[in-house]
């Protein structure tokens, strides 16, 4: 250890000594052992990744932006071991994310534009509900016709070409900007993937010399030394092009010699991806308008499944569509595969495949941040539950980590758009119903910039996600120290009604600094009960919330505890201000603050203060 008394602790899981002292904490991998012999057998804690992505760098944090996320996300991947069970988590976070903009930049683009864009938010922005398989509109507008290029069945509608642009496909846009869009990320293999898969062999072929160029290039600049990589791709463009020719046999057994290559056979190099569409698309090719074909494609887990699903909405009937998503949703629940996202959407089914998420991953952080996004129906009782858990979780934590800003701006981020999404709510209610035609935009513009000049009614959902901005906090364990019944009823019920400890880790509070006794904080269980003995006839309650107890403070004003925001002194409010009363400086020895009340000539019986003092009281 670097210091002879500092704890020592030894991880189970990787072998990892740890040791701290102070604030620092020092981890060291381990030297000995079959541990020490495993380069990758230090796992990063899921806490430290999610502190760091919550810590503001170069103004970037994890936030409710889901470019910043997307941004962050593509930074840490670049510094991570490929294909590596961390890489693969952290690329299934960078679709879902990168999904979940598409998503509502969808919903905002196409919901007034008359292209029948169904989705208002996450919530039925799944392909399952895209599809139209919770009623039976999926089954009458199928269009089914032969690929003249592929010479294969492909299906076509209107909710198809939704769930298509959902997942990033051409469906309602342009298939030149799906591909300039993957290439723009350096994801060319992907990008003649999905022009084979659209059909469209030259803007493959274009795709793979695009790649081969970009990596000459950087050969040529000392970045790269994949020169026999480009030639596989010129050979792949060239396999492409010539597909389709008089010569099938001699077409194939080129393209299979060609798939034997070293390094399209090891998958488990650096672009181990990549090469999973190569093989993916040349598979394809190959067994055109066969069963294979389509099943090698569908099982392929190495293709993200978005794309997977894509392609089932381009190449499977209605029954074995359904039956796909299906299966997909299913596994995605057993395995906690947040890309699941894409088919179920924020419905029951996909706050299922959430909650398997943060029981495998503990990571609290995307799924608060996720479901904060989408805006459930009120019968979804234990949905809305469980998603309000995980919110109050992640802000528990960034509490106890005392990183107040990252809290507040999740806080503030949170409302803003629960705000936005209910005003577009209110609006697509009043648009085309009862034969009112919708609002231009311009006009909605104009609308919203009046009402925030005047005045606003607020919305008690608004307000129920806004809980307390001030808390007091315990010195150990950084816990605030609200009325709330998520607390141990167990231990609170043998407790007394004024609690002289943190109600989380049972450290002591702070002494008054007058009278030298502990400093007191409300029993919540005990204001419970009472606020329940005193219910009328009919069970009426004084709560204004059932998860806030707030309302039922009955601690005098006298015995409310205070500080001074410049030393951090403070005690029991009758106590100082009869200190104050004669004093100017600090109660505290050896300190000189001068945190004197203003308030202190208004307070003529300080044990009886009114609570509207309480505001005035200590101002430095």
């Amino acid at each position: 250890a670097k210091h002879t008394n500092a704890p020592v602790s030894i991880s189970h899981r990787d072998g990892c000594v740890v040791h701290s002292l102070g604030a620092s904490l020092f981890a060291e991998p381990p030297t000995s052992g079959k541990e020490s012999a495993n380069e990758n057998s230090v796992v990063v804690d899921i806490s430290e990744t999610m502190m760091r992505r919550a810590t503001s760098k170069e103004g970037r944090r994890y936030c409710m932006d889901t470019e910043t996320n997307a941004m962050i996300l593509t930074l840490e991947l670049e510094s991570m071991e490929p294909r590596s069970d961390t890489f693969l988590q952290t690329l299934s976070l960078l679709r879902l994310w990168t999904w979940i903009d598409r998503v509502e930049t969808l919903c905002d683009k196409f919901e007034f534009d008359g292209f029948g864009w169904t989705a208002k938010n996450l919530c039925d922005a799944g392909c399952w509900s895209l599809l139209g398989f919770d009623t039976e509109s999926a089954y009458l507008s199928d269009k089914q016709t032969v690929s003249e290029i592929l010479g294969c069945k492909v299906y076509e509608s209107t909710s198809r070409r939704h769930a298509l642009a959902s997942c990033g496909w051409a469906g309602m846009l342009d298939l030149a900007d799906v591909l300039e869009d993957c290439e723009s990320i350096g994801e060319f293999e992907r990008s003649a993937a999905l022009a084979v898969w659209h059909g469209d062999i030259g803007a493959a072929v274009q795709a793979l010399h695009r790649a081969s160029n970009t990596i000459r290039l950087r050969i040529q600049q000392g970045e790269s030394e994949e020169s026999t990589y480009a030639e596989t791709l010129d050979l792949i463009s060239m396999c492409i092009a010539g597909f389709g020719s008089s010569s099938g046999s001699v077409w194939q057994t080129a393209c299979s010699t060609l798939l034997q290559r070293p390094d399209l056979k090891d998958e488990s190099k650096e672009k181990g991806s990549r090469v999973a569409y190569l093989r993916a698309l040349c598979e394809f090719l190959l067994k055109v308008g066969t069963p294979e074909s389509i099943e090698e494609v569908l099982w392929n887990v190495q293709l993200s499944l978005s794309d997977r699903i894509a392609f089932a909405c381009r190449y499977l009937g209605q029954k074995e569509l359904r039956s796909y998503l299906s299966m997909s949703i299913g596994s995605c629940q057993a395995s906690g595969n947040i890309e699941g996202l894409v088919a179920s959407g924020l419905s029951k089914e996909g706050i299922k495949i959430l909650q398997c998420f943060v029981d495998n991953q503990v990571d609290i952080q995307t799924a608060a941040l996720v479901v904060s996004r989408a805006i459930m129906p009120p019968n979804w009782t234990q949905e809305r539950k469980t998603c309000m858990e995980w919110v109050e979780s992640y802000r528990a934590l960034l509490n106890g980590w005392q990183m107040w800003t990252s809290r507040a701006m999740f806080d503030v981020d949170r409302a803003e758009l629960l705000r936005r999404m209910k005003a577009k709510n209110t609006e697509g209610t009043m648009s085309g119903v009862g034969g009112v035609k919708p609002v231009p935009l311009q006009n909605r513009r104009l609308q919203g910039a009046n009402r925030r000049q005047g005045s606003r009614s607020v919305d008690p959902e608004f307000l129920q996600s806004l809980p307390a901005q001030i808390d007091a906090r315990c010195n150990y364990c950084s816990t605030p120290l609200p009325l709330t019944k998520g607390v141990a009823n167990q231990f609170l019920s043998r407790m007394k009604p004024q609690l002289s400890s943190c109600v989380h880790c049972r450290k002591p509070l702070p002494r008054c600094a007058v009278c030298l006794l502990p400093l007191g904080c409300l029993n919540p269980y005990m204001e419970l009960t009472k606020d329940r003995s005193r219910a009328g006839p009919r069970g009426t309650s004084s709560l204004a919330s059932s998860d806030d107890l707030s309302s039922l403070a009955n601690l005098p004003f006298a015995e409310w505890f205070t500080w001074c925001v410049k030393c951090k002194h403070g005690g029991h409010a009758h106590h100082l201000v009869g200190w104050f009363s004669d004093h100017d400086t600090c109660p505290v020895s050896g300190c000189d603050c001068k945190c004197h009340f203003d308030s202190i000539k208004k307070v003529s019986q300080p044990a009886a203060v009114d609570p509207a003092l309480a505001s005035e009281l200590i101002r430095t």
